[in-house]
């Protein structure tokens, strides 16, 4: 059965369109894939101590399959902010999905996958071990059979550093069978202490990428000292030793922001990447490799929501043509502003939805080279 959600299209000028799409069902954080075949697999929420829901779309996000619940344990999915059930394509086709459980339901981090497409889902495993309290789910797959799911906690036998505010460690989990079977908690290992005093309620993102795919990319905002800079970690995904790079010394101190860093990396190790400081959104790349950034991006006005709005969950993605369109949300509304190639503004940005609230929306680029926004 389809359940059937129209479109709305969003003049964006003569170098494209931004099409926006409505998760089904009134869903919250949603989290998407699109795959080699141009269809759209798509994870949400439903409330803060509720469920994770699958569905997938042929025609970019016009119509939905039924939805299909991933969790077996009901009302136990933490939902709200940025925090929601996180979505990657792995070897063969499988569908990874992770989620953060709800504290009074015995947190936890959680895994689930399908080997049918979506059709249905396996029963979801625990991959916190002792159990030490965590936040920030993030996941990474490959066409390998690897998967990676990444979290921050009070580690056992971690030492907090005093002047360091809600920042924790990052700890990691591998699979190297499709996620059949995942490997003990460790916790990830850098050349820079900022990745032992990540943010404690900040989200995590992470990717495999660069040449041949042998990379893993950590995406954090800072804790260290209670600087909320933004990070990336590199490093081969066999290994455990990762070089941790500063992103640009914001130098904000402050209490935990509850913004994460989404990026994206290709075959050479080139990074796209944007984040929130300061309540004002920006966005910037790497060279081959990741070894420099240019100088952040910032969106067009800093207030265009009013006088005292606050920029948030801001996304960068860029198309088949090289566009790049930065979407966030201010005042409660999803806007967004396209820049080209080489970082320069275009002029043209907008409003994609009104009333969107305080959830993370997510953006992608559709294998039409149009831009699409979630919420």
């Amino acid at each position: 059965f389809l359940a059937v959600f129209v479109s709305l299209w969003i003049p964006a000028g003569a170098r494209g369109d931004v099409r926006t799409v409505r998760t089904p069902n009134g869903g919250k954080v949603p989290d998407v894939v699109l795959d080699a075949k141009g269809v759209l697999h798509m994870t949400y929420g439903d409330r803060q101590s509720g469920n994770a829901y699958y569905v997938q779309s042929p025609d970019g996000g016009k119509t939905f399959t039924k939805a299909v619940q991933l969790n077996r344990r009901n009302d136990t999915v933490t939902v709200g902010m940025e925090r929601g059930p996180r979505l990657a394509l792995g070897k063969d086709g499988f569908l990874h999905v992770v989620w953060l459980g709800f504290y009074k339901a015995g947190g936890s981090i959680w895994h689930t996958r399908s080997t049918d497409g979506g059709k249905s889902f396996e029963p979801e495993q625990k991959l916190e071990d002792p159990a030490y309290g965590l936040d920030n789910a993030a996941l990474a797959t490959d066409a390998k059979g690897n998967v990676f799911v990444l979290w921050t906690g009070g580690f056992p036998g971690f030492t907090r550093d005093p002047e360091s505010d809600i920042a924790a460690p990052i700890i990691m989990v591998r699979s190297t069978d499709n996620g059949k079977t995942f490997s003990k908690n460790e916790l990830l290992k850098s050349d820079h202490p900022a990745s032992g005093h990540a943010c404690g309620c900040c989200r995590l993102e992470a990717r495999i990428g660069g040449p041949d795919d042998a990379n893993l990319y950590v995406a954090f905002r800072g804790g260290y000292k209670g600087i909320r800079d933004p990070w990336l970690l590199v490093g081969k995904k066999t290994e455990n030793n990762f070089r941790c790079l500063s992103v640009h010394a914001d130098q904000w101190k402050t209490g935990c922001p509850m913004q994460g860093m989404p990026f994206s990396v290709d075959s050479t190790g080139k990074v796209l990447f944007s984040w929130m400081s300061r309540d004002r959104a920006y966005w910037t790349m790497s060279d081959e490799g990741a070894k420099t950034f240019l100088a952040p991006i910032a969106t067009p006005e800093k207030n265009a929501g009013g006088a005292k709005a606050k920029q948030a969950f801001p996304m960068a993605v860029s198309n088949a043509k090289k566009e790049i369109l930065l979407m966030w949300t201010e005042n409660g509304d999803a806007r967004w502003a396209m820049y080209g190639a080489d970082g320069s503004a275009t002029g043209q940005h907008g409003v994609a939805g009104t009333k969107v609230g305080q959830d993370k929306p997510t953006a992608f680029a559709g294998t039409d080279g149009q831009f699409y926004i979630v919420w």
